[in-house]
């Protein structure tokens, strides 16, 4: 990697806004096609199962190229990679958005996902390498808000976009962002790129990494609708993903110059860091998943009420990014996210509370206090990333670390789904038990609802869902307490003061 010294300024302020950006284009593109799915399948003339397509395509393609990153910047180089990444994602989303069949949709949305898979874990090593040492947390505080708000955004944006516009217009708007950030990116690094090196390129690695990934986040999107193991196809991609993880591991392990490097994780601080990070984030997005389906589902709410609901969490994580940036610089990671995960505790056991009578703002008070806590979540674990490997091997690591908490950002959304119609009719057959003639309270109920058992069982399934929803909630707030052991058993990161004529810094140095 070339020996650069760190950037200030305006320039600085221009690259952190053009990764970021960048970055924020691809997150919110995983969840923005999801409010639309429903009219992208009714102008297309399909059903909405076979839209579901639309966001496994881009998933399994992202899933498999990001791994790849590492490889990818040691041959040509993180800046030109990162470019290449943008434009081709600029691309494909026009391409996307003037699709007039499902076929031709599907396949540009292969590339998509394809080409922006190294997008994330570039612009975080693009920042590091060009923020001062004293900086770093400031600058992984400052791209962990994409990480934050881009989830958010998308569901409000796709919606507002496709009721006003059309589906097209999901993808287009990423045109005028991705260009900005191109260009920027491309004209204040083109002269501070890393260095390339030509090595033997292991075909064998990707090709298991394909099958692998591919099987895998397929058995994850397709699972719920296809009533799981209950279908052979689920199956068959459950069994190929095992054989194929497993052949994969062992073949990468041993390899000279592995696709995946899976030897980070003979680093004690990237083990704990990537385990506390798929555990921990399996809780918050397992959260962020459940809120919008309970809101739509349960309380009426609409696809941009129930968006307005979850949004206040950017409050907070915006106003408290310099203040965690510059805490992992001076106080013990370990205590940071420990108090991330007892505030995610409370959020979730204060989620448990909600009732079918809970008014909009009590709805969103937990939401805006979850704010102060999800910014100390993520920069810590980033910089337990990012410290446990040398300055060379960022790209491949943070790529690493950020394939695997992306892979269980899917497992959490297909558990807490299945959980939440099963723990509905667990609750709904038990409150169905108590309507018997020798009820006299359920018989009034009847009464009440005119003799309508349709209606009944339609108020009987409202309330099994709250049940299950406060379950689910309930279940988030023990875990994340369970959760605060396995984050001290990374190695503390110190700090020394270094100093200077002008001034003296405290500066994150190497784990022993």
């Amino acid at each position: 990697m070339n020996d650069l010294t760190p950037v200030k300024g305006v320039r600085l302020l221009l690259i952190t806004l053009a990764t970021s950006m960048a970055t924020f284009m691809m997150v919110l593109d995983t969840s923005i096609a999801n409010v639309a799915i429903p009219t992208i399948a009714g102008n297309l003339g399909i059903s909405t199962d076979q839209g579901i397509w639309v966001i496994t395509a881009f998933g399994a393609a992202n899933a498999i190229s990001m791994p790849m990153t590492g490889f990818l910047s040691r041959r040509f180089g993180e800046v030109r990679l990162f470019t290449f990444a943008v434009v081709g994602f600029i691309v494909t989303s026009i391409l996307c958005g003037m699709s007039n069949s499902i076929e031709t949709l599907i396949f540009f949305r292969v590339l998509q996902g394809a080409v922006s898979g190294s997008i994330a874990p570039l612009s975080q090593s693009i920042l590091l390498r060009n923020f001062p040492k004293e900086k770093h947390g400031m600058a992984m505080a400052l791209w962990s808000m994409t990480v934050v708000v881009a989830p958010i955004m998308g569901p409000i944006l796709g919606g507002v976009l496709t009721d006003n516009y059309s589906w097209s217009w999901i993808f287009f708007i990423n045109v005028p962002i991705g260009i900005i950030a191109s260009i920027l990116v491309y004209v204040l690094l083109k002269d501070r790129d890393t260095k390339t090196q030509r090595e033997n390129v292991d075909y064998i690695g990707i090709g298991l990494l394909v099958i692998a990934a591919g099987s895998l986040q397929m058995m994850l999107d397709l699972g719920k609708n296809n009533d799981w193991f209950q279908s052979n196809l689920i199956v068959g991609l459950t069994f190929l993903a095992i054989l194929s993880w497993g052949i994969m591991i062992i073949w990468e392990w041993y390899h000279d110059n592995p696709i995946v490097n899976f030897r980070f994780f003979k680093q004690r601080n990237f083990l704990v860091a990537v385990v506390v990070m798929c555990l921990g984030f399996m809780m918050y997005f397992g959260s962020t998943v459940l809120l919008p389906l309970w809101l739509q589902g349960v309380m009426g709410y609409t696809a941009s009420w129930s968006g307005y609901a979850v949004a206040p969490i950017g409050i907070l994580a915006i106003v408290s990014a310099p203040i965690i940036g510059k805490l992992v610089q001076k106080v013990d990671l370990r205590i940071i996210l420990s108090y991330a995960f007892v505030m995610f505790s409370i959020v979730g056991f204060w989620r448990a509370s909600y009732s079918l009578d809970a008014p909009y703002s009590y709805i969103m008070m937990p939401q805006f206090v979850l704010g102060a806590a999800t910014l100390a979540f993520f920069v810590p674990l980033q910089n337990l990333v990012v410290t446990s490997v040398s300055s060379d091997q960022i790209a491949n690591a943070v790529a690493l670390s950020t394939f695997f908490r992306t892979l269980f950002g899917s497992f959490s959304s297909s558990i807490v789904t299945t959980m939440w119609d099963e723990r509905m009719e667990f609750h709904h057959a038990r409150l169905a038990e108590g309507f018997t003639n020798a009820n006299q309270s359920a018989m009034e109920f009847i009464h009440q609802m005119g003799n309508n058992l349709t209606a009944v069982n339609g108020e009987l399934t409202r309330q099994a869902y709250m049940m299950s929803t406060t379950d689910i909630f309930w279940m988030t707030g023990i875990l994340c307490l369970c959760l605060i052991p396995i984050v001290w058993l990374a190695k503390p990161i110190k700090t020394r003061k270094l100093s200077s004529q002008k001034s003296t810094t405290n500066v994150a140095v190497n784990i022993d």
